[in-house]
């Protein structure tokens, strides 16, 4: 893996996953063009271990076919295990390729080969325009894992399971903190066994643990300090949510 300081930093970082030498030397003269900084992976391996290494990257050309792993694997890897909300062009000889595949793997768009300079400008340029986050940053608090498969990558039904989550839980909370002060702790045991599908939802796995302390196997001692570190775990889900996504407006 080489970066290739072709440009100032201010430019777009655009990695590149290319077999083909005479492609890849085609795709560095068109970025020569726009003062992209190109970093060449040598595969969707090398891409994950450059990113891990980098603070950023602007957008990830792949090819379709990129061994060992494919640019679709790639690009549903940057953004469901990776949490980073990077762009993926896939790069292809041949056209269609299956939309759907293309969905469900997160990648913002296609382009075809040979690389032509304006349609690979054109491409790039739009696609950087127009990318949206499609996963918040990698944080300790919360995934959207389990809700993309649920929901089929509708990104506004799991705003709306966010919304929920953050609302009802909100609510729960003050029950069981209720229940704790009248020491009724069959009412505590009901509300911690109700609300632990809501963060092994998000999996969430020491507040999904929490809860199923309280709802089987705690001393009744031990319960005061457990609701305490349950309080503080969900209030750190909520901030990482309301930064995440502030248009929701969760209190």
């Amino acid at each position: 893996m080489k970066n290739l300081q072709i440009s100032p930093k201010e430019y777009a970082t655009v990695i590149l996953v290319e077999s083909n030498l005479l492609e890849r030397e085609n795709f560095i003269q068109i970025s020569l063009e726009e003062k992209w900084n190109v970093v060449i992976c040598e595969d969707g391996l090398d891409v994950i271990q450059w990113l891990n290494n980098n603070s950023s990257a602007d957008l990830l050309v792949i090819e379709e076919n990129s061994m060992p792993i494919s640019g679709y694997q790639i690009a549903d890897y940057i953004k469901t295990e990776l949490g980073l909300a990077l762009p993926v062009i896939i790069t292809t000889g041949k056209i269609p390729i299956v939309q759907e595949r293309r969905v469900l793997a997160y990648a913002e768009g296609i382009l075809k080969k040979p690389f032509v300079a304006a349609s690979t400008i054109l491409q790039i340029r739009e696609t950087l325009k127009k990318s949206i986050e499609l996963a918040p940053e990698k944080n300790d608090y919360y995934s959207l894992n389990y809700l993309k498969d649920l929901s089929g990558g509708d990104e506004e039904f799991i705003m709306e399971l966010l919304k929920v989550f953050s609302a009802s839980i909100n609510s729960e909370l003050k029950n069981l903190n209720e229940g704790l002060s009248q020491k009724d702790y069959l009412r505590i045991r009901e509300i911690a066994h109700g609300i632990k599908p809501s963060f092994d939802m998000i999996e969430n796995e020491k507040a999904k643990g929490i809860c199923l302390l309280l709802d089987s196997i705690a001393e009744e001692k031990d319960i005061p300090k457990l609701i305490e570190e349950l309080n503080l775990e969900f209030a750190n889900i909520n901030k990482q949510l309301i930064n995440d996504f502030p248009e929701l407006n969760l209190i």
